[in-house]
């Protein structure tokens, strides 16, 4: 069965038999161990809730709120200033400063996650939209590379047949992902 005509609760099944079956490691995911489950962002609340019953007992890292911890960091007026000055991305994903950025963020909870030997659990990934933090960031970097684990991602966005009706994923349903990801379940 295509992803395109899946069910929420049949993509949920599938995560599962993957986990067990250590699928986030096969060469499919392109090296990573990673899985990703893309869902309609329409389709949120009820995959949110589903997550927490089902994974609950793991490292669940919600985007949203560690946004709003990074935010805070500066004060949103001083923020705001930042932002409106460099506009750019590199607010939130700097490789040539030493200050911790929003995706030194996300990378630490993460590594957080290994350390308690759980399973972290990427929900709310819609906030990094507009940030210049693509999926690649996350699986090519170093505490995912040696992961034991799979890394979840919950996706919101929908799967497309391009003109060689191959599968092509959409963020938020607009912005074509990566072709560098995990293992899509």
């Amino acid at each position: 069965m295509s992803s395109l005509d899946k069910s929420l609760e049949s993509k949920f099944n599938d995560l599962k038999i993957a986990i067990n079956q250590d699928k986030g490691k096969w060469p499919s995911a392109q090296g990573v161990n990673a899985l990703i489950m893309v869902y309609s962002p329409e389709e949120e609340k009820e995959c949110l809730k589903r997550v927490k019953e089902d994974y609950g007992s793991e490292y669940i890292i919600d985007l949203s709120k560690l946004f709003i911890e990074y935010i805070d960091k500066f004060g949103i007026d001083t923020f705001k200033e930042i932002y409106k000055n460099y506009r750019s991305t590199s607010v939130f994903n700097d490789d040539t400063s030493q200050d911790e950025d929003f995706l030194d963020l996300i990378l630490n909870e993460i590594g957080e996650a290994f350390e308690q030997d759980k399973i972290p659990v990427l929900i709310r990934t819609g906030i990094l939209y507009g940030t210049g933090i693509r999926n690649n960031d996350i699986l090519e970097s170093e505490v995912v590379s040696k992961c034991k684990k799979p890394l979840l991602i919950f996706y919101p966005g929908d799967i497309r047949e391009d003109h060689s009706d191959n599968e092509r994923v959409y963020f938020l349903g607009t912005v074509k992902a990566s072709d560098y990801r995990g293992q899509l379940v």
